[in-house]
């Protein structure tokens, strides 16, 4: 009986954690991330990141600037949501904001589905909610364990075709 218990909860837990997979994992040339799954570490193998040694319990460190060859490209949110003071490196990324102007990729991808550069169609693709406020928008999500998963492509503001995909926000919490 104690066996079949034992083997009931390694199932459970094996099938309660969450992969990164089931979180929206964008791609660009031959890089990836994923919010709310990739920590700091997985970042700083590739890209350049000005970071403390350490995060305090509950912290959130906001709107780190992200850097490849010098080239300022993206934006990054660090969380520690553990109850005690951890290495940097383990802090999750808990948010990007992707600025396709500032890295021209010849293709960008959520997930295995490549992005088109009209927010409407992506839009389309993805079933969002299009927005057409002071400029063009198009919001979707999923659930992820307890968390969101939440996806915002904007529209360049500043051009003619405001329709034209600027950049990407993927969040969680």
């Amino acid at each position: 009986m104690k066996k079949l218990l034992t083997l009931i909860a390694i199932a459970f837990l094996l099938t309660g954690c969450s992969q990164r997979e089931d979180y929206y994992v964008f791609s660009f040339d031959d890089f990836t991330i994923a919010p709310g799954y990739d920590d700091a570490e997985y970042l700083r193998l590739t890209f350049d990141l000005k970071l403390p040694e350490k995060l305090q319990a509950q912290a959130k460190l906001e709107d780190i600037e992200v850097y490849f060859w010098d080239n300022y490209f993206a934006s990054v949110d660090l969380e520690n949501d553990s109850r005690k003071e951890i290495n940097i490196d383990k802090a999750k990324v808990s948010r990007l904001i992707f600025y396709l102007s500032n890295y021209p990729a010849s293709v960008y991808k959520l997930g295995d589905i490549e992005l088109k550069s009209s927010v409407r169609e992506n839009c389309e693709i993805f079933k969002g909610e299009y927005v057409e406020r002071n400029g063009y928008a198009c919001a979707f999500g999923q659930k992820v364990g307890d968390k969101e998963n939440i996806v915002i492509l904007y529209g360049d503001i500043f051009n003619v075709d405001q329709d034209k995909l600027d950049h990407i926000e993927i969040y969680v919490e």
